[in-house]
């Protein structure tokens, strides 16, 4: 693949919530108005050269080590695999808390790529380039899978029928607005999955299966309150909402204010919530800040639809 002329290409990739509470590993939606950017600068070697991470909290913690920091990393391994030499300069500006669950690591690595694939005189499909966001996704969790990284580079709401080989399947999305609390708490992504290798009773299994059926069906019919009916977790929150203080507090909260559906998003600590109409919303967004008060957390809130629009490029010169 032949390189172009450009000089510098700066990238936006969303933040999504995974598992949209019956789909574990299986389904993501991605979030409007918040997320990561990087820009590169080519270099005239074939270095990748971390200059600067900042923005969001956290960033301070995030390695500058190239084969370390996900961004570089998923870069690396495509330059590598398609035997190309080039090298960049990367400044990585997170709009994502680490360890908040909102797809942090998958935002940094689909916008290098996204970033990467401006240098090219034909650029590669987001197809060709899934499968490596998925790879740098999985230098976090520490096993591959996509219901962060696809939402977040093709947008909307998908259901992963593979994540290796990536196949995804676009599904409905619902109109109603989306509601993202985020305490002021970390949780590693690895630990998280930790808490979920214990095996679960059948009943469990079924009980969660009917809830994953009903909840598809209800996408595709439109039907509202099916679909808050059917988004009850009951594989994992059950283990990792101890992890989040206050959860079954905040969540009540969620439902009691107007919510129509409330979970964990990915490994958490954020906290998502499907409301009707927006000036709900806001009291929901509220209520639910406020109840993390009366744990002594801070937290930060968006209100948004689900996003049909996952990563693009925003410059290139």
């Amino acid at each position: 693949m032949k390189l172009n002329n450009i000089k510098s290409a700066i990238a936006f990739a969303p933040a999504t919530s995974a598992n949209f509470a019956v789909g574990y590993d299986l389904l993501g939606f991605a979030i409007d108005g918040v997320g990561d950017i990087v820009e590169l600068i080519k270099r005239d070697d074939t270095e990748l050269v971390i200059k600067q991470i900042s923005g969001a909290t956290g960033a301070d913690k995030l390695p500058f080590d190239s084969d370390k920091n996900v961004a570089t990393a998923v870069i690396k391994k495509f330059l590598i695999d398609k035997n190309i030499k080039t090298g960049f300069d990367v400044y990585i500006q997170k709009g994502i808390t680490l360890g908040s669950g909102m797809g942090g690591s998958a935002a940094s690595s689909v916008a290098a790529l996204v970033a990467m694939n401006a240098f090219f005189e034909k650029p590669y499909s987001y197809d060709d380039l899934i499968d490596y966001a998925i790879y740098g996704e999985s230098l976090i969790s520490g096993s591959f899978h996509g219901d962060n990284a696809v939402p977040c580079m093709f947008g909307g709401l998908v259901l992963l029928q593979s994540s290796k080989p990536c196949k995804k399947i676009d599904l409905p999305i619902v109109d109603c607005n989306v509601v993202i609390v985020c305490p002021d708490l970390s949780i590693e992504t690895k630990k998280a999955r930790e808490l979920l290798k214990d095996p679960y009773d059948l009943s469990t299994i079924v009980e969660h299966s009917a809830c994953l059926a009903a909840t598809i069906s209800a996408l595709y019919t439109q039907d509202i309150e099916l679909l808050g009916q059917s988004l009850k977790d009951v594989l994992i929150e059950p283990r990792r909402s101890k992890l989040i203080t206050g959860f079954y507090d905040v969540q009540k909260a969620a439902y009691d204010s107007g919510a129509i559906a409330c979970g964990i998003s990915g490994s958490g600590p954020t906290i998502f919530a499907l409301v009707k109409k927006q000036d709900d919303a806001n009291v929901v967004a509220k209520t639910m800040q406020d109840k993390f008060k009366e744990f002594n957390l801070k937290s930060d809130s968006w209100i948004s639809a689900m996003s049909d629009k996952g990563a693009y490029l925003l410059e290139k010169k």
